[in-house]
């Protein structure tokens, strides 16, 4: 998967989805800022909050 990163993230938390996986979401509502990237496991989602922080305004992130 791959994201490219918006100019505002906002606040990053790892929440439980309704079907039970995991996902990294972010607190903004308006569609070109949203984030909702899933992922395995708590620990697999703290290492996608810190690459999408580590990362540049536009800059291209794979998963």
């Amino acid at each position: 998967m791959q994201i490219i990163r918006p100019k505002i993230i906002g606040t990053l938390k790892i929440q439980k989805m309704l079907a039970g996986n995991w996902a990294v979401m972010n607190d903004i509502k308006n569609p070109p800022n949203k984030i909702i990237v899933p992922c395995r496991s708590l620990v697999h989602g703290e290492e996608i909050i810190e690459k999408i922080k580590a990362a540049k305004p536009g800059e291209t992130i794979h998963f």
